[in-house]
């Protein structure tokens, strides 16, 4: 019999289903995903996002925080518990959380922002000067990637620190409650909190695409997440970043009956010629299909790099 069953998961499941009303919100209208040129035009041409692995994002240590703030919870508990069987599941956690790498998860997204022309994300996303940002019905969207990607989920960044400490709290203390009703006499309890941590931390992925440093607040994201599919590997594409090679994941949102993807507005990034590019954008929406209603505007971000 498996140390951990079906019935096991669907309760870690539904302990997860629990908290993430307090993450999820609605989402605005209209959300922003800031570019580079290259971005731009394969979006428009192709109707499709490159979907970044997450251990390929441009903060590659922001997928581990969550996993930290449980860490940090436990560490001390592992000096004060006097329980045995609870201490070889601190232990086993410890370990685990010590060294979990990243590097070959299969969850990859695309990122946006509730925030139009804002500085940061000009930096950070758009290429500092020349970059793009493109405005997207939200509603629209999410029918979009129901109807071609069922599995993928739209979902907003956690920043606050107190929700965040509420829900760690409630994993560490669910995590012991859980691992003791399956720690009956006779169980190897150091292969028990093995299997239990590699179903339950599986469960909690969840959080660990949702919860972000306080700090990043500003940037008002929100994500489309999706897992890497059996049999998906041969459609990656592949990107030399500074330290990195990056994986990428093409996935086309545009269908036979709706060949433009639901862009309300673009905005063309600080630049030494915007006027230029204004145009230029214009022109490359109408060679892709889309309304000449479809508005491109130029950023008052009064921003160059030296």
């Amino acid at each position: 019999m498996p140390l951990i069953d079906d019935a096991d998961r669907k309760e870690y499941q539904n302990f997860v289903a629990h908290h993430l009303p307090t993450l999820l919100r609605k989402p605005p209208e209209e959300i922003w995903h800031y570019t580079s040129a290259e971005g731009l035009i394969g979006i428009l041409s192709t109707g499709s996002f490159h979907f970044t692995q997450i251990g390929c994002l441009n903060d590659n240590l922001e997928q581990k925080f969550f996993g930290d703030l449980v860490h940090a919870k436990i560490k001390p508990m592992i000096v004060t518990n006097r329980d045995l069987a609870f201490d070889v599941l601190l232990r086993t956690a410890d370990a685990s959380l010590a060294s979990r790498d990243f590097a070959g998860e299969g969850h990859f997204v695309t990122c946006f922002s509730e925030v139009e022309d804002d500085l940061s994300q000009w930096r950070g996303y758009g290429g500092g000067e020349c970059g793009y940002a493109l405005g997207f019905d939200a509603f629209k969207l999410h029918e979009l990637l129901q109807s071609q990607r069922p599995g993928a989920i739209m979902i907003p960044m956690s920043y606050d620190a107190k929700t965040q400490d509420a829900i760690v709290a409630d994993v560490v203390r669910n995590a012991e409650l859980f691992f003791r009703k399956k720690a009956s006499p006779g169980t190897d309890l150091q292969q028990l909190a093995e299997a239990f941590l590699e179903v339950f931390s599986f469960e909690l992925d969840i959080f660990a695409t949702m919860i972000k440093h306080p700090k990043f607040a500003g940037e008002h994201e929100w994500r489309i997440a999706t897992k890497l599919a059996p049999g998906e590997t041969s459609r990656l594409e592949f990107r030399q970043k500074k330290t990195l090679l990056a994986r990428y994941l093409p996935i086309r949102l545009t269908t036979a009956t709706a060949t433009c993807l639901p862009i309300t507005r673009v905005c063309v990034g600080p630049s030494p010629a915007q006027r230029v590019s204004q145009v230029s954008v214009g022109d490359l929406m109408i060679k892709y299909g889309y309304p000449s209603s479809v508005k491109v505007e130029r950023s008052v971000v009064p921003y160059r790099i030296p």
